[in-house]
């Protein structure tokens, strides 16, 4: 009897190693992380297939930006999907040309995560509440959500996990609001949880020293894909109204993880990039020629310039639209709203009690109870990299670079680069980033 109840539970003890071999639930790649006010934050652990092996190098953790998830970081061809059949370009790296995964499926050239893997990196993205697909959706949190909520609560959840599993000091970090929730992380940003759970209003954020200091001691770096931070707008009174703030501070979450698989059915990739083409070229071409001496605030087309197509493969441009776009908070599109609109760059304006039903957001005012985010980034010491955009659609590089990289305390390792003919999104996976973008990234982490 003993010795059946010795095999019984090593056959248990083995089927729960084959389960973490795949992060639980016998789903490829998945872990779990519990926020700290209860929410399953959803990761994946990449590695080209469950016969690879995690790699044992440094980890890195990355978050997408909003309207995205995770799987921007890993462009592939759907399985589903017969209809991609994209052929490398005659002057493609080495490294693609031989590997074998990228041989099974070209679009791998164009997989950050994969390419880091090449590098020996272990690479983890993380989907925040309320975004993700299929077993990688993360719990849905209360529709009040904002951006302070994704980075003082998911973030923490996400790189504990990272730290755990591991037992390593990750790099951490993501494109755009993932690379802001990665520099908020490390200045000790935190919101009181038990608030955030009840949900019938948000509490406002803070930073704690003693905080930041352990965080960027357990963190071995910060990479930055075109970080977050005060948008470049255009035609600020337009959005500076009654009927504008009314909306943004509705609270909703736009569900488009259930929208898009029903709505990209029925369109072939050819029609789904080519209408983005369309739109987009015809938005860099008119930011381009934007008339010297017309006022900044008038460029329209500069402010929508954030997706250079002829900077990005068609397929790839079809696989963001059916795959990588995903749910969001208008909670969050509301705080970027208010950064661009009224120069501030601080936590949501309904954060704390007194101003849970505050419509229109409110000028910066000496005491006025808000926390502003440049403040504590003295308390961010681990060496920063950054990769940023040519053009300056919602995010500037040098509005970020002053943020970043003047209000951060100074690293020998600190380092960023501008990547010519880019644009906020296509910075992730265009044409020159399997032969700029991915080998700057690895480079640097070589350094750590």
């Amino acid at each position: 009897m003993s010795l059946s109840r010795t095999m019984l539970s090593g056959l248990l003890l083995s089927c729960v190693m084959l389960l973490s071999a795949c992060g639980g639930a016998g789903v490829e790649g998945l872990y779990v992380a519990k926020t700290e006010d209860g929410l399953d934050i959803k990761m994946k652990r990449y590695r080209p297939s469950p016969q690879d092996s995690f790699r044992k190098g440094t980890p890195v953790l990355l978050f997408p930006g909003i309207t995205l998830n995770f799987n921007q970081f890993d462009v592939h061809t759907p399985a589903w999907l017969n209809s991609y059949h994209y052929a490398l370009p005659n002057n493609a790296p080495a490294w693609a040309k031989n590997d074998p995964t990228v041989q099974d499926d070209n679009l791998k050239y164009f997989s950050l995560a994969h390419y880091l893997y090449l590098r020996g990196y272990d690479v983890w993205m993380a989907n925040y509440r309320g975004v993700g697909r299929g077993d990688f959706a993360s719990d849905h949190g209360h529709n009040n959500t904002n951006l302070d909520v994704w980075c003082a609560l998911d973030y923490p959840a996400a790189v504990d996990k990272v730290r755990g599993v591991t037992g390593k000091k990750p790099v951490i970090g993501g494109h755009s609001t993932g690379g802001l929730c990665a520099y908020l992380y490390l200045q000790g940003f935190t919101m009181d949880a038990d608030v955030v759970k009840e949900g019938d209003y948000l509490p406002h954020a803070s930073a704690n020293a003693a905080l930041a200091a352990q965080r960027n001691n357990n963190v071995a770096g910060f990479l930055g894909i075109d970080p977050a931070g005060t948008p470049v707008l255009a035609y600020e009174w337009v959005i500076d109204n009654p009927l504008i703030w009314d909306t943004l501070a509705l609270e909703w979450l736009i569900d488009l993880d259930t929208i898009l698989p029903y709505a990209t059915k029925l369109l072939h990739p050819v029609v789904t990039s080519g209408a983005i083409d369309i739109l987009f070229k015809g938005v860099t071409s008119l930011a381009d020629n934007f008339p010297a001496f017309f006022p900044h605030w008038a460029d329209l087309f500069g402010a929508l310039d954030f997706w250079r197509t002829d900077n990005m493969n068609g397929y790839v441009e079809d696989y963001h639209a059916r795959i990588a776009f995903s749910s969001f908070y208008l909670g969050g599109i509301a705080q970027y709203a208010d950064w661009g609109t009224n120069g501030v760059f601080r936590e949501f304006w309904q954060n704390g009690y007194e101003n849970k039903d505050l419509v229109n957001p409110p000028d910066q005012a000496p005491g006025d109870g808000y926390f502003y985010f440049q403040d504590n980034m003295a308390n961010f010491t681990v060496p920063a990299f950054s990769l940023f955009s040519e053009a300056s659609g919602l995010v500037d590089t040098s509005t970020m670079v002053n943020v970043i990289y003047n209000g951060k305390t100074h690293n020998a390792k600190d380092g960023w680069i501008e990547v010519p003919g880019t644009g906020h999104l296509d910075v992730v996976n265009g044409d020159n980033a399997p032969t700029v973008g991915f080998p700057a990234i690895a480079d640097w982490l070589d350094t750590l």
